[in-house]
């Protein structure tokens, strides 16, 4: 989709700035809420290729705010490097098939995230024996996840909470993994082509949008309580994935 009316910009930059607000709020979420709105509007591939410079920079903030993030850096920065990679190899399979399967892939990784609690029940100690290789196979992979549907989160959140390190840490290398990984996609999709101008004049602006909602969520984090927003968040993914797995069939 090269061209897009006024009402899908302004949808988009209403999607993009409440996104950001959720990221502020709980430090990521941003292409977990973005990504699948704005594919029930077009197709995951231009759902990511819209939400390239809001990712990068509602990450690149995250990661800077708080401090001390050379010791966040200093001892996860392998799990970005191998988000790197995945990020890469995604968005190369991304852009060589259909894009319609990945609205169903998408809906499956949201289910996924609002099911993760449920892991706690599994054993999950290898990660904490083997913090190197658990770390780069959950960068592996978030990577993927990112790189196709836009949504790696859930694999480095399992990776980080088994690691038990403080939620600064967690905000902060999670924010680097993926500021890496959207980087790297943005190179990508620019090197086959598909990063075309009319998506960047679009693009530009929704992360100022982001950025503001970014702001918002912030100064929201500070003053309420999360947990009935939280509730009504989950509440809304588990609609969106329903509404993918709809789209899906009716594109099949």
């Amino acid at each position: 989709m090269d061209a897009y009316s006024l009402n899908e910009i302004l949808v988009a930059l209403l999607v993009v700035a409440f996104a950001g607000a959720v990221h502020g709020t709980f430090g990521l979420g941003f292409p977990m809420v973005a990504t699948p709105v704005l594919a029930l509007l077009t197709d995951v591939q231009t759902a990511i290729l819209l939400t390239l410079a809001p990712n990068i920079a509602v990450n690149l903030w995250s990661m800077l705010r708080g401090g001390n993030l050379g010791a966040s850096i200093g001892r996860f920065w392998f799990v970005a490097v191998w988000m790197l990679a995945g990020s890469a190899v995604g968005t190369l399979i991304l852009v060589a098939l259909d894009p319609n399967p990945f609205r169903l892939l998408l809906a499956l990784v949201i289910v996924l995230y609002l099911l993760g609690d449920r892991l706690t029940q599994v054993d999950w100690n290898g990660i904490r024996r083997y913090p190197r290789a658990s770390g780069a196979g959950a960068g592996l992979l978030g990577g993927l996840l990112g790189g196709t549907v836009n949504v790696g989160g859930p694999a480095l959140m399992v990776y980080f909470l088994e690691m038990r390190v403080p939620a600064l840490v967690v905000v902060q290398a999670i924010n680097l993994a993926f500021l890496l990984g959207k980087s790297t996609q943005a190179v990508t999709f620019a090197a086959l082509g598909a990063l075309t101008p009319a998506l960047l004049l679009v693009s530009l602006p929704l992360g100022v949008f982001a950025l503001a909602g970014l702001r918002a969520g912030m100064w929201l984090s500070d003053r309420f309580s999360a947990e009935a927003y939280r509730h009504w968040l989950r509440g809304l993914l588990w609609l969106l994935a329903g509404l993918l797995v709809v789209q899906f069939l009716r594109d099949l």
